[in-house]
C-alpha cells in the first residue's frame, strides 16, 4: 500500500476511532492507585494519541505529497547510484534513450489522444556524470506526435518539486500538466516539452541543489546530466534558448540557482514560493565543506551583491505574506542587467499548492515567453 493512498488514510483514521472508542470504554474500568493501573491508564492515553497523531500525519502527507513512497520516508531508495563503465558511445550511458512507459496519471490528467492532448511519460534518469538518479514525468505536448512537427525540436522547462516533496503533487494537485495541455491546445502556449521531478536526489537529505563537497554532485546532476540524458531520448531544443527551469519552495530556490550559475544550459528560471539564500538546517547538514566561499557561491543575494549578473531570466513568485518575499525584495533591488528580474507577488496565499496552482498559469505564460523552438 503506498503512502499516499487513500485506503492507507481511511485505515489510519479507522484505527484512530478505535483506539479512541477503546480508550474511552476501558478507561473508567481501571479506578484505584497503584502503580499497574497507572502504567495502563497511561498506557490508553498514550495509544490513543499515537493513532490521532498517525492519522492526522497520514491525511496531511497524502495531500501535501511530503514523501511519495516508504523508501522516501525510510530514506532507503533513490539516492546514489554507481555509474558502471568507463566505456562511451552506444555501449555507455553517453547516447543511450532512457527508459520511457506511459503514466497512469496521463489519463487522470485528461490526456487521452497523444496526437490531441499530448501524453505524460515516466522514466528514470540517471547521471553519466554523478552516478545520481532520480525519477521523472514527462509532459509530451500533442504536436511532438503530428507529422507536420516531426522535425521540430521542442523547448522543454524543468519543473522541480520541493523538499521532500513529490513530483506527482505537481501534476494532481498544482494541476500543471492539465493547465498546460488546456494552454497549449488554445493555442496560449506553444507546443513545449515539460520535465517533472523532485529535488531529492540523496535521500533522505536536502542537497539544495548543491555540488556537495565529498558528496553528491546535484548541481552537476541538473546542469548536466538530466539535460544530457533527456537531449539523448527526446526532440528537445539544442540550446540554452530552448531550456528553463522552474520550482516550486525549494525547487524555486534550484531553478533561480540553476539559470544563474548556468546561464548557457538555461534561459529562465522560475522560483514558485522558494527563497534566495544559501541553507543550513538538520534536512541538508553542511552542504558546504565548512568553506564560507562554497556558501557564498550557492547564496543567490550574495552572488548579486559580490559577482557580476549573469546573462538570464528569472521570475520570483509568492504573496507579500510568505517568509521569502523579503528576500525576494532584496534580490530585486540588486539585480541589474544582463540579469532580468520579473515578479508575481499576490497579496495574500499560502505555502501550499491552492496558492501555487493560482499562480501556475502565469509562470507558465512567463516561461512560453522566454523558450524557442528549433525549427
Amino acid at each position: 500500500m503506498q503512502l499516499t493512498s487513500t485506503w492507507l488514510v481511511v485505515l489510519s483514521g479507522l484505527l484512530a476511532v478505535v483506539v479512541l472508542a477503546v480508550t474511552l470504554w476501558v478507561l473508567p474500568k481501571i479506578v484505584g492507585g497503584g502503580i499497574k493501573r497507572l502504567c495502563l491508564r497511561a498506557g490508553l492515553l498514550f495509544g490513543c494519541q499515537v493513532a490521532i497523531v498517525i492519522a492526522l500525519a497520514t491525511a496531511m502527507n497524502s495531500y501535501f505529497i511530503f514523501y511519495g513512497s516508504w523508501s522516501d520516508l525510510l530514506g532507503t531508495g533513490g539516492g546514489d547510484v554507481g555509474v558502471k563503465g568507463g566505456r562511451s558511445g552506444a555501449g555507455g550511458l553517453a547516447g543511450r534513450p532512457l527508459p520511457r512507459s506511459i503514466s497512469p496519471l496521463s489519463a487522470e490528467s485528461g490526456l487521452r489522444d497523444p496526437a490531441k492532448d499530448g501524453v505524460l511519460e515516466q522514466t528514470t534518469i540517471r547521471g553519466e556524470r554523478t552516478g545520481l538518479q532520480v525519477k521523472a514525468f514527462v509532459y509530451l505536448p500533442p504536436q511532438y506526435f503530428q507529422p507536420a512537427f516531426r522535425n521540430r525540436r521542442f523547448p522543454v522547462s524543468l519543473v522541480l518539486a520541493g523538499y521532500p516533496g513529490d513530483p506527482r503533487g505537481i501534476i494532481e494537485r498544482q494541476e500543471m500538466v492539465k493547465l498546460a495541455a488546456r494552454d497549449i491546445k488554445s493555442g496560449a502556449l506553444q507546443p513545449m516539452v515539460y520535465v517533472i521531478t523532485r529535488t531529492m536526489v540523496a535521500p533522505p537529505r536536502d542537497t539544495q541543489c548543491t555540488d556537495v563537497p565529498s558528496g553528491p554532485q546535484a548541481e552537476t546532476f541538473f546542469s548536466q546530466d538530466v539535460p544530457q540524458a533527456l537531449s539523448n531520448t527526446y526532440r528537445l531544443a539544442r540550446d540554452a534558448r530552448g531550456w528553463g527551469v522552474m520550482g516550486q519552495s525549494a525547487g524555486g530556490y534550484c531553478s533561480v540557482k540553476l539559470a544563474m550559475l548556468h546561464s548557457d544550459r538555461f534561459a529562465a528560471g522560475a522560483s514558485l514560493g522558494g527563497y534566495l539564500k544559501a541553507l543550513k538546517d538538520p534536512t541538508t547538514g553542511d552542504l558546504y565543506g565548512g568553506s564560507d566561499l562554497v556558501r557564498n557561491d550557492n547564496d543567490l543575494i550574495w552572488r548579486l551583491e559580490h559577482l557580476p549578473p549573469p546573462p538570464t531570466s528569472v521570475l520570483l513568485a509568492s504573496s507579500k505574506v510568505e517568509e521569502g518575499y523579503s528576500q525576494a525584495q532584496r534580490f530585486l533591488a540588486l539585480a541589474k542587467p544582463p540579469l532580468r528580474v520579473d515578479t508575481l507577488f499576490p497579496d495574500v496565499g499560502g505555502h501550499n499548492y491552492n496558492t501555487f496552482r493560482r499562480l501556475t498559469p502565469g509562470l507558465l505564460g512567463w516561461m512560453n515567453q522566454r523558450l524557442q523552438a528549433d525549427v
